[in-house]
Parts: structure tokens; C-alpha cells; sequence
């Protein structure tokens, strides 16, 4: 079936794919409506549907939802001027197989429709794309058009609605923590609890009575039976951040729920069923800890069913302009001040900006710039920019992280005279991870 239908109410715009679709040595049809496009997809023998989200009749999203009842198995890339993150997660969710913006870059549409006819021909043979789903998604603050970003959207809005566990890798300040409500909150779960814990900030266990709760009495100051939060997100999401931190006794209580969905609380004896779906992230190297033997081997696979890798965002500087714009509205309605007149020079001193704390610290200087100002102009010298280049970030020896992190632990130790309470603060961890950190480096005699 090497027959395309083109769905848009833009006229030269079908021309123009009609004729590089036909030189390419496809059949064209064509729709200029909603209507034209569902009674073509349905009634004739197609093998891939372009189809635009604004037609007249009803809109790309309804023809889409249409097309995949009858056909589940008809692949349809979704084309589009409003290239966001909502528009691809909800173009993906519908069941879509790509999504791309206008203008098209036609050698990438080649590309993906040569994929696609691969695809189709092994969906002929059981392997079929997935089916419609309804419900709206509600609005979220991801901002990002490059490819990576399109990359990461595209990845939450295929698995939404299943209850694969996900781990969501990147650095401090790339938004994991938003990558994991997208999902949660883009998926027909969005009325069950969504929960996040921050691992590195409670001692083990704490930690682990947090997670599974605990029993009267379980331990001193255990007054009454508390459940935990795989109890309280029931149905829904739990973000463990930071799950590198955990002990490797909760490494083995949170594989057992993994596996077999159920736990005891701490003092407890009843076994607790739950249906949860749990999102980790991490800004370190999970394979390296495995590696090391600091993380199970067992529970990074089963926490690595699908892996998100978030982009730090001096790869991806063609986003930064639009960050700017999204963050200055929404600093506006947090503040009730109006920044938003940004000459050529600010911009090209924010574009030249390394951002080693990524988005956060985007936002954090955006913030004060906002709060300082005395107009709506956001000046360069508003942004109080630390003087750095990209290559001042890099260290001239380059070094494993666990030999600067060792090295480094060393070093405050010495300066805080092992005083361990203000060497975790400074550290800016707990005193629990800063206790295993040590045994794990040997440092306990240094």
C-alpha cells in the first residue's frame, strides 16, 4: 500500500506535497476537510495519512480519533503550526505515530515515511500501532521545540496511559520533576493521586516509613498506624526523586514492590496490595553506581522499562529564547510584574550564558531580574551574570565523578575538623548519605 492521503486546508500546501510525494513514487490523495479526510482513509486502501490539525469540519485531532477507531493499524503523522509540547503529547496519545511542525522539513518527512512503511509492513505480520484513546490532557509547563525536547514529548505521550515504571535521567535543574507530573498528568490516571518524594532528604529510615508506613508503635514516637505513600498514591503516580540516594535496604524493599505490587508496613505483618506507577530520576549515572556496586543491578533494570534523558540546555540554546518568553509570563502572573520589552543585547548575553543549574537557574535569574527592575525592560546588567565561559566550566583534568566526589568529601571533612553536622550542610546533603558516602570512599579514619 504505497498510498498517501494529504489532509490540510491549506491549498499549496497539498500541491506541494502531492508533487514531492509523487516524484518520491507514492499515489496522492488528497482532503481539504475534515470530512474529505475520514471518508478517504476509511473507504480507500491507504498506507499513511499526513494529516493537519486546523481543517475545516472538524479539527485534525477528531479526524485522528475517527481514523484510529476503524483502523488502528493506519499510521498517521500529524502536521501542525503550533509545534508545542501539549500538541505532540496529545497528537502521540491519540495514536499518532509522528508529529511535526510547519514549516516541513521535507528530507525529515522522507525519512520517517520510509520508517513508517517498514512499520506497516510489520504490523501486516502482528505488530499494530496503538489504539485511540479520548480525554483531554490538562496544561503543563514544559517549554522546548528542538528536536531533543520533541524527542522527550513524544516518548510521555507514549506512555501515558500504561504503567511502565520510568526513569527520568538528566541534570540538577532540567526538570525532571515536570517531565514526571507531564506523564502523570497526560494520562487517563490524571484524577488519582500523583506523589513525590525527594529520597536524598530523609535519613533511610525515615525514608522507608514514609514509603510503606509504619504500625503503632513500630519504633519510638510511632503513636498511631500512618500509611505510606505507595498506600496514599493509589492508582496514581509516585516520583521518587533522587533515587540514587536510597539505602540498599530500601533497594531491595522497593524491587520486591516492583515486582510483586505489595509490601508490609514497617512493623507491620499485613500484606498491602497497591497499584502504583512509579517514576524515578536521577542526576547521576545509575549504571555507574551499578557498576560500583553502590546501586542493585536488579533494580535498575526494572526501574529502566522505558528511560527519559532530559537535555541540559546549553544543548539545546534554541529553546532559550521561548524559555525566556514562557518564564517571563509566568513570573508575571506569580509577581504582578510585567518584564517583557528584551533588547538584542540581553538576549545575546542569555543565549552566551553556560546555565550550569540549567532551567532552574534560568528561571531563579529571570526571577530576580523581574524582582529588581524598575521597568519592563529586562536589561543585561538586570541579570547580575556570573563572567564564565562554556569552556572555564570544564575541568582541565578530566577525572571519574566518584574521584572528585571522594577527593572533595575528603576535603571539607579536613576543613570542618570531621565535624560530620556541617560537612553534610555544606556538602548540601544528609547526614545519612554523608555517613554512607564515607564508608563507601573509606574516609573513615582520614
Amino acid at each position: 500500500m504505497r498510498t498517501i492521503l494529504v489532509a490540510d486546508d491549506d491549498r499549496a500546501i497539498r500541491r506541494t506535497l502531492e508533487l514531492h510525494l509523487a516524484e518520491t513514487g507514492y499515489t496522492v490523495l488528497t482532503a481539504a476537510t475534515g470530512n474529505e479526510a475520514v471518508d478517504l482513509a476509511l473507504a480507500r486502501d491507504v498506507g499513511l495519512v499526513l494529516l493537519d490539525l486546523r481543517l475545516t469540519g472538524m479539527d485534525g485531532f477528531e479526524v485522528l480519533t475517527l481514523i484510529k477507531e476503524r483502523k488502528p493499524a493506519l499510521p498517521v503523522i500529524m502536521i501542525t503550526a503550533y509545534d508545542d509540547m501539549q500538541t505532540a503529547i496529545e497528537a502521540i496519545r491519540l495514536g499518532a505515530i509522528d508529529h511535526l511542525g510547519k514549516p516541513l522539513d521535507l528530507d525529515q518527512l522522507d525519512q520517517i515515511i520510509d520508517k513508517i512503511f517498514e512499520m506497516s509492513a510489520l504490523s501486516r505480520t502482528g505488530v499494530a500501532f496503538r489504539d485511540s484513546i479520548d480525554a483531554p490532557f490538562e496544561q503543563n509547563i514544559m517549554v522546548g521545540r528542538s528536536r531533543a525536547m520533541k524527542e522527550v514529548y513524544k516518548t510521555i505521550g507514549a506512555i501515558a496511559d500504561f504503567r511502565a515504571t520510568v526513569l527520568i535521567q538528566g541534570e540538577s535543574g532540567t526538570g525532571k520533576e515536570m517531565v514526571a507530573r507531564a506523564i502523570h498528568f497526560n494520562s487517563k490516571f490524571r484524577n488519582r493521586p500523583f506523589i513525590a518524594v525527594a529520597c536524598s532528604a530523609l535519613s533511610p529510615t525515615v525514608l522507608e516509613s514514609e514509603l510503606f508506613g509504619h504500625e503503632k508503635g513500630a519504633f519510638t514516637g510511632a503513636y498511631r498506624t500512618k500509611p505510606g505513600k505507595f498506600e496514599l498514591a493509589q492508582g496514581g503516580t509516585l516520583f521518587l526523586d533522587e533515587i540514587s540516594e536510597i539505602s540498599p535496604e530500601l533497594q531491595v524493599k522497593l524491587l520486591r514492590f516492583i515486582q510483586e505490587r505489595e509490601f508490609e508496613r514497617v512493623g507491620g505483618i499485613e500484606t498491602i496490595k497497591a497499584d502504583v506507577r512509579i517514576v524515578a530520576a536521577t542526576n547521576k549515572n545509575l549504571l555507574t553506581l551499578v557498576n560500583s556496586g553502590i546501586f542493585r543491578h536488579d533494580l535498575y533494570y526494572r526501574l529502566k522499562v522505558v528511560s527519559i534523558d532530559l537535555p541540559p540546555l546549553r544543548e539545546r540554546r534554541d529553546d532559550i529564547p521561548i524559555l525566556v518568553k514562557f518564564l517571563l509570563e509566568k513570573l508575571h502572573h506569580e509577581t504582578g510584574k510585567r518584564v517583557d520589552i528584551i533588547p538584542q543585547e540581553t538576549m545575546n548575553a542569555i543565549l552566551a550564558h553556560p546555565w550550569a543549574g540549567n532551567v532552574r537557574e534560568l528561571e531563579n535569574t529571570l526571577r530576580r531580574a523581574v524582582l529588581l527592575s524598575h521597568g519592563s525592560v529586562l536589561s543585561p546588567e538586570s541579570l547580575h551574570l556570573e563572567e564564565e565561559s562554556e569552556s572555564d566550566s570544564f575541568p582541565l583534568v578530566l577525572r571519574p565523578l566518584h574521584e572528585v566526589e571522594r577527593e572533595h568529601i575528603q576535603n571539607v571533612l579536613a576543613f570542618t575538623h570531621n565535624e560530620k553536622k556541617r560537612a553534610a550542610e555544606i556538602l548540601g546533603i544528609s547526614r545519612p548519605t554523608l555517613d554512607r558516602r564515607i564508608k563507601e570512599y573509606g574516609l573513615e579514619d582520614s
